[in-house]
């Protein structure tokens, strides 16, 4: 009898967490707040006066387009569509840049082949970015580490790189800037786009499974807070080709990042299945876009790239 009033006591007192929210005190710090994208204050507008989103736009003046490429989980080869993105680009003839803001797992300089490349910075003007031979300006925090050296990354740290990205590189006059971001939507993420002001648009990256989609439509829900349009969903990994005799298995099933798309209200920008050329030319650091042009893989990509070309147009 007792344990059963003891169980009926416990159980009033478990109270179900319906919300989770950071303290509502506001400090007005708009640039460090977690709640940027839900807040209808006016005075949020600050920002515009805050450094940093003054001296990006003045650094990015002369970048035509910016796209974001961002993810809801990592392992989808999400720093692999923005090589890729970046080499189709340039091959195409446009003067193309990519940002590797995936502090802790960065990718991109292994990727385009100029890992063992160094930054330099030019004294009053700012840092230099790597150049690849395809003539893809590269800017990652890879170009500072020493192999197998692990940095702790805390908030103000994170936040403090990605201001120094974007403020101090010398990107230059460029047709596109690929902005390869974090997985989640963290202080990376949210930093992006609070100073960039004038992006085209994001392309969120995910694999047919039902765990990769879940987390990935959060990635849709931030763009449309914070009013960048969603150029397209890219199921990377659909299907599986073989490399003897062509035929596609679904590995990791197919179709699952097209109906979350659908479900979502965004664009379809196509889907990339998993091939062997693309696993071998990454580690090579050769983009498979061009250095296996009839693949599968680039021939979906190149279909991927017509659909942004059109989304964006002479904006």
């Amino acid at each position: 009898m007792d344990e059963k009033v003891d169980k009926k006591t416990d159980d009033k007192q478990n109270i179900e967490i319906l919300q989770y929210n950071v303290d509502l005190r506001c400090d007005y710090k708009c640039a460090d707040c977690s709640r940027y994208f839900d807040c209808t204050d006016k005075r949020k507008a600050d920002i515009l006066n805050y450094w940093a989103y003054k001296a990006t736009n003045k650094r990015m003046e002369d970048v035509k387009h910016k796209i974001v490429v961002l993810s809801g989980k990592g392992g989808v080869g999400k720093s692999t569509i923005s090589a890729n993105l970046a080499a189709a680009l340039a091959a195409r003839g446009y003067k193309t840049g990519v940002v590797d803001l995936d502090l802790m797992g960065p990718s991109i300089p292994r990727l385009l082949g100029v890992a063992d490349k160094k930054m330099y910075l030019r004294l009053g003007e700012g840092i230099l970015p790597v150049i690849n031979e395809q003539g893809i300006k590269v800017m990652s925090m890879a170009h500072t580490l020493k192999d197998n050296e692990a940095v702790v990354w805390f908030h103000d740290m994170k936040k403090s790189a990605v201001e120094g990205f974007l403020t101090q590189v010398m990107y230059g006059e460029l047709d596109f800037l690929v902005i390869d971001l974090p997985p989640g939507t963290g202080t990376e993420v949210s930093s992006v786009m609070r100073y960039l002001s004038d992006m085209d648009g994001a392309v969120i990256v995910t694999i047919p499974t039902e765990v990769s989609q879940k987390v990935a439509r959060k990635a849709i829900t931030l763009c449309k807070k914070a009013g960048i349009p969603v150029l397209g969903v890219i199921e990377n990994m659909s299907g599986y080709v073989c490399s003897h005799c062509g035929k596609e298995s679904p590995v990791f099933s197919i179709g699952g990042g097209v109906k979350m798309a659908e479900d979502m209200e965004v664009p379809v920008l196509g889907r990339v299945p998993l091939e062997e050329v693309a696993a071998s030319d990454s580690d090579e650091g050769k983009p498979f876009v061009t250095n296996h042009p009839d693949s599968a893989s680039a021939r979906a990509f190149g279909q991927i790239v017509d659909k942004i070309e059109k989304s964006i147009g002479d904006k």
